[in-house]
């Protein structure tokens, strides 16, 4: 007798059992993979998104807020800098590249981010990749911007299209719009999946041109003497930047740098340089406490899994006496039944640990755009988990002690007590 045909036609036989049993073993293992391969993506992709450049240079206060507000676009920024705090480290033989980052406006909730053309030109986002266009040119004077793929898919506007920025880098009821202002669509930027995709790129001469007008608009409301000047921005605005971010020449010069400013011995300037990558980490850090209950969570609908083999294969085992006392009347040996039994739970949990890993990979990867646009990173779903095979693994074992139960109980069977007809 093979062992394999038996199992499986026994397997049939309970078909609906079998199922549902398989899927409970699916949903958990699904649900693990899937956590896993989100919480592995997603910290690939913040990483990479900080890897063209070493330090970002802001106002003092929190690393964590300066890096969320400035690399990824979560949060509010801490207050401006003086702009001679970027013209100082522009000018620094150790900076390979400084980019200056002016936030203060959105558009519809996607925000404006002042900044100079070198960022098309000089800056990597990630490691050996530079911003390229989909379609259109980049600005090239104040009242032009390029805006991210994500902001023109969701706002729908097109390259030649005007619209008009409100104050604050979120859009509120009775926020003030900048009606005088409006800026012209000059390029619309290929998709990077990087927080990028959801931003307005415009030059930072643009936003002092708008506050500076602003600032000039709310002092001739009070003295009527006061001429307003679109194109031009006051001698009495204060033209502020609120983050820089730096490529040095060397790595070397990363640390002294860093030290010199945060320590306030660099020029006199005060403010602080962070490495984005290494905030980045602690973010994680805090958050690991969330992906861990989830993680419980998702053993959980395992086991609950495996308890059902159990039940299944225990209770079918009631059902089967009469067939297990034949089978070793005919000379099947105990450990033939028991075997059986154990082989089984092998099958099920084997088919629920394998459907599960397929399941998570093919449904991360069918649902891959709509993540990746919702989170502003890149979602494959193809990515691979080393512990993938020890939750296979592991489920497997799961299922063969839960198999021991109802294969002993097998392996009990009263072959006299079994045979006597039935009454």
């Amino acid at each position: 007798m093979n062992i394999l045909k038996i199992v499986y036609r026994n397997l049939k036989h309970r078909k609906l059992s079998t199922l549902l049993t398989i899927f409970s073993i699916l949903a958990g293992v699904a649900l693990v993979i899937s956590i896993m391969l989100i919480k592995q993506e997603t910290e690939d992709a913040f990483n990479q998104t900080a890897t063209g450049y070493e330090i970002i240079v802001g106002p003092k206060g929190s690393p964590l807020q300066l890096t969320l507000s400035t690399v990824y676009q979560i949060g509010f920024p801490i207050q401006n800098m003086p702009l001679s705090t970027y013209e100082l480290l522009k000018n620094d033989k150790r900076v390979k590249t400084a980019i200056p980052y002016v936030l203060g406006d959105n558009y519809k909730n996607f925000r404006f981010i002042g900044t100079v053309p070198e960022i098309f030109s000089d800056f990597e986002y990630k490691k050996g990749l530079k911003y390229k266009l989909q379609e259109g040119e980049f600005f090239s004077n104040d009242l032009e911007a390029v805006i991210g793929s994500e902001t023109a898919k969701k706002t729908g506007l097109k390259v030649g299209d005007l619209f008009t920025g409100s104050h604050g880098i979120e859009a509120y009821e009775g926020s003030d719009s900048h009606e005088e202002f409006k800026f012209k669509v000059s390029g619309i930027l290929e998709q990077t999946y990087t927080p990028i995709d959801r931003v307005i790129f415009v030059p930072m001469t643009a936003i002092w041109k708008i506050h500076s007008h602003d600032a000039e608009k709310k002092a001739a409301e009070i003295d009527t003497s006061v001429h307003v000047h679109e194109d031009e921005i006051s001698d009495t605005y204060e033209k502020t930047i609120t983050a820089v971010l730096l490529k040095l020449r060397n790595p070397v010069y990363f640390d002294l740098l860093r030290r010199q400013i945060n320590d306030n011995k660099y020029e006199g300037i005060n403010a602080q340089a962070i490495l984005p990558m290494f905030e980045i980490k602690q973010l994680f850090d805090i958050i690991g406490n969330i992906n861990s209950i989830l993680m419980v969570i998702s053993y959980l609908v395992i086991l609950t899994g495996a308890i059902s083999i159990l039940v299944s294969i225990y209770n079918s085992i009631n059902e089967r006496k009469r067939d297990i006392a034949i089978m070793r009347s005919l000379g099947a040996k105990k450990s033939f039944i028991f075997g059986i039994i154990f082989s089984e739970g092998f099958v099920i949990s084997l088919t629920g640990a394998l459907a599960g890993i397929f399941t998570a990979h093919f449904l991360i990867y069918l649902f891959r755009n709509k993540i990746s646009e919702t989170a502003g990173i890149e979602i494959s779903g193809t990515a691979y988990n080393s512990d993938e095979l020890y939750i296979l693994a592991g489920t497997v074992l799961l299922g063969l002690i839960v198999s021991l139960i109802p294969a002993i109980k097998a392996y009990r069977t009263d072959v006299a007590k079994n045979l006597s007809p039935v009454s």
